[in-house]
């Protein structure tokens, strides 16, 4: 018993001492442990004391940095801004950056949360960089070189029609893509060449592939064609006479050849569809009296007119679907320099060369187009600051008379009554039209019309007598207008509504492959009422209900109405 107990003492004295051996072990573990997660914990306050003494050295050198002066920038003398004020450059009237914190109460925050407020802050210091950076690039807008600027259109619609005859169409087009080259040699020479975009099925001048069946219209061939060009040989702000040669629009009415800055609507009114007349013409242009020679209009900070409806929609979805738009800086609006007020009395005579479908062999160039007006402005003996209410201050009227030698001149009526060109001749025309604002509120009035009855025989043989007569008026509101907007409906939210109406339009008949047809007509009556939005610039998005009524059936119509939706998307650049 002695003798195991003996033997066995060393194996119990080594139990003794292995125990407490694999305790330390045990303990060493968990202080290794330990040690690493401190030493990962001062490697992380150390990026972050480096972070945020990287931040508030760079914003102390800011705030350190002298500041430029303001500089005074008086409002222009007209009643258009009667208030001084000083404005800054863009680097300056900038809203400030949020400044770290470097009070006594500082150090104390929680490290992360200074870090995080001054990252904040060096986000929006970067992103009002890039914002400076664009504002300096847009100064430049469209200039492709010292003389020569881009821009143009691109528009799609969509629609959902039907009309005298048939079902209920729905359609997705194209509705309008255009290139506008402006050249600007001198104040005394400049020029235009605008490319449109055709898809080769119009009936001026079609394109397209054979048909593979007979009866079946082929496909037509997508192109750009010239549109229209000129040039103005001139300066009518400091000459009373310019001469202008070119491929335009003729002066009959409010229709200038470019839709969307003739209407609100996305439809056309008949006065337009069937009067516009566009030409290779050439003559004279004036403007009396020439503006006195006078010292430029001071810069005017003009306020922003905001959209109140899609945008603030859009944004708020986005917020939702948990889009976080980066921290900017707000930026106060650029002066602008108003333009000089031009001559109340301006006027054109041009000559150009008619079709020979109407007078066959002509040698002359013996048609012509003159046009005579007269616009004028005010505001009511008041500083504009006092106008932001008001419903009729500032105003603006711009009336002008036009006649030209050939009404049936026209896209319209020389392409609906080609057949009876020849009996008809030449029938002069006359055209009156007047644009006018009131505060926010925009109205135009317009009728044109034939001077002596258009006789022929028809397609039956039955004598027919028409004096083509057109006429228009449209009211258009400005949401969120202040008095320093110059043309309602170029920004923000606007509503409008246009009558249109026509008399002896309600067309001919003519046989085509041995069937009678209706041709030449158009409705007696068309409305229109739409709403739009600018939802940013160069961006406008509009929607219209369209109603047409044709003639009754005692002169050739059927009686019917129309109805039609529309959607337009438009990008202007």
């Amino acid at each position: 018993m002695y003798q195991l107990i003996v033997s066995g003492a060393p194996v119990f004295f080594s139990l003794a001492l292995l125990v407490p051996s694999h305790a330390a072990a045990a303990e060493n573990d968990e202080i290794a442990v330990l040690r690493r997660m401190l030493g990962e914990l001062k490697a992380e306050n150390r990026k972050l004391s480096e972070r945020l003494s990287a931040l508030e050295g760079g914003t102390s050198v800011q705030r350190a940095a002298p500041h430029r002066r303001a500089t005074p920038v008086a409002t222009a003398a007209t009643p258009a801004a009667t208030v001084v004020k000083s404005v800054l450059p863009a680097e300056a009237s900038a809203g400030a950056l949020p400044a770290p914190d470097l009070s006594e109460a500082g150090p104390k925050r929680a490290l992360a949360e200074r870090v995080t407020d001054l990252e904040i802050a060096w986000a929006a210091q970067e992103n009002a960089t890039r914002q400076i950076i664009g504002d300096t690039l847009k100064k430049t807008g469209p200039q492709i070189n010292s003389f020569l600027s881009l821009s143009g259109v691109v528009e799609g619609i969509a629609s959902r029609t039907n009309d005298f005859n048939g079902p209920t169409r729905e359609n997705l087009a194209l509705g309008t893509a255009e290139l506008d080259f402006d050249v600007k040699l001198s104040d005394w020479l400049t020029g235009a060449v605008v490319l449109h975009f055709d898809n080769g099925s119009g009936a001026i001048f079609p394109t397209g592939n054979s048909p593979v069946f007979t009866g079946v219209p082929g496909t037509g061939v997508d192109r750009f064609t010239l549109d229209r060009t000129h040039i103005l040989v001139g300066d009518l702000m400091q000459f009373p006479i310019a001469a202008r040669f070119g491929v335009e629009t003729l002066h009959f009415g409010t229709s200038t050849g470019v839709a969307r800055l003739d209407t609100l609507s996305i439809g056309t009114p008949l006065t337009t569809e069937v009067f516009e007349n566009r030409q290779t013409a050439g003559g004279l242009e004036f403007a009396w009296p020439t503006p006195p020679l006078r010292p430029l209009p001071a810069p005017v900070v003009v306020p922003k007119v905001s959209p109140l409806v899609v945008a603030p929609a859009v944004q708020q979805i986005a917020r939702w679907l948990g889009y976080a738009p980066p921290p900017q800086r707000p930026f106060q609006p650029l002066p602008v320099r108003p333009p000089l007020e031009p001559a109340p009395f301006y006027g054109s005579v041009v000559a150009y060369r008619g079709s020979d479908s109407i007078l066959p062999n002509r040698t002359k160039i013996d048609d012509y187009n003159t046009s005579l007006g007269f616009r004028t402005n005010g505001h009511c003996g008041l500083p504009y600051e006092q106008l932001t209410s008001s419903f009729a201050c500032p105003w603006t009227v711009d009336f002008h008379v036009d006649y030209d030698t050939s009404v049936f001149e026209s896209r319209f009526l020389h392409s609906a009554y080609l057949p009876f060109l020849s009996q008809i001749g030449r029938v002069p025309g006359v055209a009156a039209s007047v644009k006018s604002s009131f505060g926010p509120f925009a109205v135009v009035g317009e009728v044109n019309a034939a001077l002596r009855s258009a006789t022929f025989l028809d397609g039956t043989g039955i004598p027919k007598h028409m004096i083509p007569m057109t006429w228009q008026f449209s009211l258009a509101y400005q949401f969120d207008w202040n008095p320093w907007v110059t043309e309602i409906g170029a920004q923000g939210d606007f509503i409008s509504i246009g009558y249109s109406g026509s008399k002896d339009m309600a067309g001919v008949t003519l046989f085509q492959a041995g069937v009678p047809t209706r041709i030449g007509f158009v409705p007696q009556n068309r409305l229109f009422l739409t709403a739009g939005e600018w939802v940013m610039d160069g961006l406008k998005v509009a929607v219209e209900y369209s109603a047409n009524w044709d003639y009754s059936t005692n002169v050739g119509g059927t009686g019917k109405l129309a109805h039609g939706a529309f959607g337009l998307l438009q990008l202007n650049f």
